[in-house]
């Protein structure tokens, strides 16, 4: 293997916070637009599923990382949901 331990843990963090902050420059242009037309209900709904089943899986592992990373990836879509459902009215 190219990754053991303690590095194997910190390229599965490195690569949680590169998917996490992935939803923050939506999040703040949206926030500033009060626009998320372009933003598509079924991606955020299909991106809440599969990371509700990611933090399921990372229980069953006992997978700090992967919970974690999954976690705030949702918390962080669910707000960007929330900004959608708040501008499109």
């Amino acid at each position: 293997m190219v990754f053991e331990g303690m590095w194997l843990t910190v390229l599965g963090s490195v690569a949680s916070i590169l998917v996490s902050s992935s939803f923050i420059p939506q999040i703040i242009k949206g926030y500033k637009t009060k626009s998320l037309h372009d933003v598509s209900y079924l991606l955020m709904i299909l991106i809440s599923i599969g990371m509700s089943l990611w933090i399921v899986y990372g229980i069953e592992k006992q997978d700090m990382v992967i919970i974690g990373a999954n976690v705030s990836t949702i918390s962080l879509n669910i707000i960007l949901l929330a900004l959608k459902v708040r501008y499109s009215k």
